[in-house]
């Protein structure tokens, strides 16, 4: 039974009442029942009890193509949470098999490997970026906008120093920038140091720091995941022990960094005092502004801006932080909010499934951009880099025009320099 002997109770809570597939977004693309919580969960099961070879494909395709979304748990009655035993699932086919796929393996390595990344990215923005787009049909490559795909001239980390301060500071704040923002979306990390110096916070930026772990842990190399896991607890809570706290901008990395680094050590009793002293100090960005209170005094927006927001789901199910980010964007000056119809729902980004299983994941992000057209917003917010570029393709690919913004993006638009 393997690893599986330890969520079999859970495995057996489901009454297979069908509850979760009003919740379960790959079960509304195609109604398969294999596609569902419900039927995820009696695989797993049947994995379990030796009904089934953990080896079928259908059973994989089960548990790999799950978005990890939690909407599923928050729809069950009896309160089973089948994306847990997804992930369960994955480490127990991880330990069996050993190796995941050529191209899965490859791409979760690059991420975990800074230098690796560094070289994928600086690839990506020299030749390959524009053969890419010479290729007829490659405009949106598995749904992903390949054209206007943001990269960084030069990474984040490399243009900043290690520590900026201001003139009275009344905060110390570690920056754990993350990939994507540090690659990708550079403009974001600016953005994010400059609300917390206009906001009288020294900004620590370390330059060793990698990936979270989090693509790792989700298909269940938690080796991996624990090494760049050490790393990165060493970096921000052993070397910058003055800094009051380890802020990110990203939801997933905060999810990560907050909750599941508790769950990854959970069998290093030894070593969990450090791990929960590290994700005590974690706070998300919005959660943060929140908390310190925003000098108003200096906002200005000199365009008026229809905005609506979009909740990520490690945001909404995974830290339950959902009002910070609205209370950001209600403070801005001319800034009307409104709300989105499913505001809370997946994108369809989830990880690598959206490059695995990119027929769901687009479907999926087509609903959320019909339902940010018909807010008539100009602008989507969002705390999840991830989210933005996924949701930035999908409104490309639909023909619509609004633009994808971090909030911290908008807050940093209406300080004037």
């Amino acid at each position: 039974m393997g690893l599986l002997a330890d969520v079999y109770e859970m495995l057996n809570t489901c009454n297979k009442c069908g509850s979760c597939h009003t919740a379960c977004k790959t079960y509304k693309v195609d109604g398969a029942e294999t596609r569902v919580a419900r039927g995820r969960v009696q695989l797993i099961k049947a994995v379990a009890d030796g009904n089934l070879d953990p080896n079928d494909p259908v059973y994989e395709d089960a548990i790999m193509s799950c978005l990890v979304c939690g909407e599923c748990a928050l729809a069950c009655p009896s309160g089973v949470h089948a994306n847990e035993l997804v992930m369960v699932a994955r480490r127990d086919l991880k330990l069996r098999k050993g190796i995941h796929p050529f191209a899965k393996s490859f791409a979760l390595k690059t991420l975990a490997d800074p230098q690796k990344l560094d070289r994928g990215f600086k690839l990506f923005r020299g030749m390959g970026k524009s053969t890419l787009e010479k290729i007829d049909g490659m405009e949106f490559f598995r749904g992903i906008d390949i054209k206007n795909m943001p990269v960084a001239k030069k990474a984040f980390l490399e243009q900043v120093p290690e520590r900026i301060t201001v003139a009275h500071p009344k905060h110390k704040v570690a920056f754990y920038v993350g990939c994507f923002l540090n690659q990708s979306l550079d403009g974001t990390a600016h953005s994010v140091v400059k609300v917390l110096t206009k906001n009288d916070s020294d900004v620590i930026i370390p330059k060793d720091q990698v990936c979270c772990g989090l693509p790792q842990y989700a298909y269940g190399d938690y080796e991996t995941a624990k090494v760049n896991a050490r790393k990165t607890i060493k970096t921000f809570l052993d070397n910058n022990r003055d800094a009051e706290v380890v802020l990110t901008a990203c939801g997933s990395c905060a999810s990560m960094l907050k909750e599941e680094y508790l769950k990854l050590f959970a069998d290093e009793p030894a070593f969990l005092p450090k791990v929960k002293e590290f994700s005590d100090k974690v706070v998300e960005f919005s959660q943060y502004m929140a908390q310190i209170g925003v000098d108003k005094s200096q906002l200005h927006n000199s365009i008026p801006t229809k905005v609506t927001y979009h909740d990520p789901c490690h945001m909404v199910r995974g830290l339950h932080i959902t009002e910070q980010p609205r209370q950001m964007l209600k403070i801005l000056p001319r800034v009307e909010f409104v709300e989105m119809n499913e505001a809370n729902r997946c994108c369809g980004a989830s990880g690598l499934v959206q490059a695995f299983y990119h027929e769901i994941s687009t479907k999926i992000t087509r609903e959320k951009t019909s339902n940010i057209k018909d807010t008539e917003a100009d602008v989507v917010a969002t705390t999840c880099p991830a989210c933005m570029l996924r949701l930035q393709s999908g409104i490309s690919l639909a023909g619509q025009d609004q633009k994808v913004m971090h909030v911290a993006d908008l807050m940093a638009q209406a300080y004037q320099d």
